[in-house]
């Protein structure tokens, strides 16, 4: 962070002809940090970003755009996952009209970019550095990063121990039964397929409080991905995708 704000500074100081504070009397208000990930065709990103439709953050405006993007906001962080291609032509494709910049290049090159995008605001940071001003000479893009998968793991139903997600449901199904009874393995595949089918809040509202909250944590050992909602008739059509785990693009 420090790196980038003196190169800021440089650039500005050189372009103005002005002298700029150093970064010792520079203090964060608000930070975004974005991770994209190669999916390989914009049919994948869609597909990903429509299972997520049923997604649901405690306590938060959830907003879905389909093929487009998820949008999440709070008044501690604001999450974002979207179309990195679509996002392009919608709001930024106008900026590059009439400049050497090469847009159909640029526009080969992103097909299949989906982009996870952390806002973090000031009420965060103060909490976690415990300053009222936070300089910026003591944020760390770790540290971020631990704030922006603490974020989006919430977002998706994730417990922090995942190194392989569960999608396949015939998978699900022979892992409950190998674990459990005839009868729990049946129950929880059943849930499991309520929530895939209707998505979590539809399966929270149709149980007690105490069945739903057990059965997540019994499914969430298992690494069983729980996020991507899919129609009955695209059974079989989830993306084998940990974005926690997948390599991000550079």
């Amino acid at each position: 962070m420090n790196f980038v704000c003196e190169n800021l500074i440089q650039i500005v100081e050189t372009n103005y002809s002005i002298i700029l504070p150093t970064t010792e009397n520079w203090y964060l208000q608000r930070v975004d940090i974005a991770i994209c990930f190669d999916l390989h065709n914009q049919y994948n990103v869609c597909t990903y970003i429509n299972n997520l439709s049923n997604c649901r953050y405690p306590r938060r405006n959830f907003k879905f755009y389909q093929s487009e993007s998820i949008y999440v906001s709070g008044t501690s962080t604001t999450l974002k996952i979207y179309n990195k291609l679509v996002e392009f032509k919608k709001h930024d494709i106008s900026k590059f009209r009439n400049t050497n910049f090469n847009i159909e290049n640029y526009i080969n090159q992103i097909k299949g970019f989906v982009r996870f995008e952390c806002e973090i605001k000031k009420k965060t940071l103060k909490k976690i550095y415990n300053l009222k001003n936070i300089p910026i000479t003591k944020i760390t893009y770790d540290k971020l990063k631990d704030i922006w998968k603490e974020e989006f793991m919430k977002l998706l139903n994730f417990v922090n121990d995942d190194l392989k997600i569960i999608n396949d449901r015939n998978e699900v199904y022979n892992i409950l039964n190998k674990i459990y009874s005839p009868v729990k393995a049946r129950n929880l595949y059943n849930f499991y397929m309520n929530i895939i089918f209707d998505g979590i809040q539809n399966t929270k509202n149709k149980v007690s409080k105490s069945v739903y909250y057990r059965n997540i944590k019994m499914l969430k050992e298992l690494n069983i991905n729980l996020s991507q909602k899919i129609d009955i008739d695209m059974i079989d059509n989830r993306l084998d995708f940990n974005p926690f785990e997948y390599k991000e693009v550079v």
